[in-house]
């Protein structure tokens, strides 16, 4: 549903830094093309994003449970706002206000988008295939914005009437809401708003499926 474009940017001393933040794994690959350092702590919003993070190499890595809020939340009680400013490390655009939760709480962020999300603008031909075909039974959704582009794509290709058939697994509240106006065979949202309540729902019915 979309495309991740990297943006030049100059290097920053990260010296001046007491921690990083990440609310996406794209903003992880986006530091690790320019950066060296694994050695500054870094806050990752969930756990694919923290993956990402230990994958690269970092040493100190701290996970909030999938979302802005608890992201700043665990930064508030584990750093010092004394010890330094903090960098964001996001895309161009951004959805929640990391920045405001921690400068209400006495810190200072300072945000570098290394990195721009362009939305697709048609389904591709095998996509529009297997779902026409009904070899689609689930479809995963990570974001609200994932999601609305998908029912976009799928208005233009007038294929609204292929999703009754399909099972939407979404990562919130927030998500599920942005295709609930469509109809689908079953939408399901995980528990917790993460990776591993998402995998484990989808596992689970992918289960039933098979009994």
């Amino acid at each position: 549903m979309l495309q991740i474009d990297f943006l030049p940017q100059d290097e920053i001393d990260l010296a001046n830094f007491q921690a990083l933040a990440f609310t996406s794994a794209n903003g992880v690959r986006a530091f690790v093309r320019i950066y060296q350092n694994r050695d500054i702590p870094c806050f990752a919003v969930g756990e694919a994003t923290a993956g990402e993070a230990e994958e690269a190499g970092f040493q100190s890595i701290y996970t909030a449970g999938g979302n802005v809020v608890e992201l700043a939340e665990l930064m508030t009680r584990s750093l010092n706002m004394m010890s330094g400013p903090i960098l964001h490390i996001s895309g161009q655009d951004i959805a929640g206000d990391l920045s405001g939760r921690l400068s209400a709480a006495g810190f200072q962020l300072i945000r570098a988008p290394l990195y721009k999300a362009e939305k697709s603008t048609a389904m591709t031909a095998a996509a529009r295939k297997l779902i026409t075909s009904g070899q689609i039974s689930h479809i995963p959704f990570y974001s609200p914005r994932s999601a609305k582009i998908f029912m976009d794509l799928i208005r233009l290709s007038h294929m609204e009437n292929h999703l009754t058939e399909i099972t939407a697994i979404c990562l919130s509240s927030a998500v599920s809401d942005m295709i609930s106006s469509y109809s689908w065979q079953k939408i399901l949202t995980a528990k917790h708003p993460n990776q591993s309540s998402l995998f484990n729902l989808v596992g689970v019915k992918l289960e039933e499926n098979r009994q």
